[in-house]
């Protein structure tokens, strides 16, 4: 099945109409319209603009373009100090992480690292909530 079936699909099981997509996830409703109709496959979609679509549709990048997926089961992991210390953080200023945010930042690694401080786990999570368009859990 094309992208242009996958996203119409997707878009209808949700019962939303183009221009509700495209204004949820920031485009013309020209593009998506034409990606939508886009059966052989020649428009190019950037990885933002998929992620912005999957984000509307509740579903994921892999889902839209029909990619093998796997489960990983999920395993404990481990707080550091500063990424408690941002948790309780977040919780007094009554905007508590959710167990999945705790869970994807413990996990997270840049360059084989973590953040060191809570205030560089704000950062970095400032900085993902605001590029993923995702709004803090609560």
């Amino acid at each position: 099945m094309s992208l242009a079936k996958r996203l119409r699909k997707f878009r209808e099981s949700q019962e939303l109409s183009l221009d509700e997509v495209a204004t949820r996830a920031k485009i013309s409703k020209t593009y998506l319209w034409e990606l939508e109709k886009d059966t052989s496959g020649e428009k190019k979609p950037s990885a933002e603009i998929l992620l912005r679509i999957a984000n509307v549709l509740s579903v994921t990048i892999a889902d839209l373009l029909d990619l093998p997926t796997v489960q990983v089961r999920e395993t404990a992991v481990e707080l550091s100090g500063s990424l408690q210390e941002f948790r309780d953080r977040m919780k007094r200023q009554r905007t508590p992480l959710s167990q999945q945010d705790l869970h994807d930042l413990a996990l997270m690694k840049f360059r084989g690292g973590q953040p060191q401080t809570a205030d560089e786990w704000q950062m970095l999570y400032l900085t993902l909530t605001r590029t993923t368009g995702k709004k803090g859990s609560t």
